[in-house]
């Protein structure tokens, strides 16, 4: 599973650096720090994580969700999702975190979908019968609803 979040997020970035410049803020939502924290510890380490990168961004940020500030929004949290599903794998996976799990798997999902839809630079992106909203939803609350799933499975 974690390939697939890679890939996803790896294409999501490719988009971003084919359809627009480098702005220069340097930001991201990894600092490039790995820790490997034991298996109960997962929520108390990922919990400020998954805040940080829904928080991060001004609560309008995708209100288009076909411009490239959501574009980047949604990038930073599915690296950060990338990140913990490789967490979550090191500490036991299904077995040890079955509702992260599925969470993860549906940021993932959206991900795809949001790429695949093409919604980057869409000016039909956010009109009715688009697709592109329900990803990009899925996405920012997706990064909401793990920090849940994270307590829940390990009965915080």
């Amino acid at each position: 599973m974690h390939r697939t979040t890679t890939t996803a997020a790896a294409v999501l970035l490719a988009v971003l650096a084919a359809g627009c410049s480098n702005d220069g803020d340097g930001g991201g939502a990894g600092d490039g720090k790995e820790s490997k924290p034991s298996a109960a510890g997962l929520a108390k380490t990922w919990t400020p994580k998954l805040e940080q990168v829904t928080a991060g961004a001004d609560d309008a940020v995708c209100n288009e969700v076909g411009d490239k500030a959501c574009a980047t929004h949604l990038t930073d949290i599915a690296l950060v999702v990338g990140e913990l599903e490789q967490a979550v794998n090191d500490a036991g996976g299904t077995a040890e975190y079955p509702r992260t799990v599925a969470e993860i798997g549906k940021v993932n999902a959206a991900v795809d979908a949001y790429t695949e839809h093409e919604c980057l630079d869409d000016e039909n992106a956010g009109v009715s019968g688009s697709p592109c909203p329900d990803d990009a939803q899925t996405i920012l609350t997706g990064g909401q609803t793990l920090v849940l799933a994270l307590q829940a499975d390990e009965g915080a």
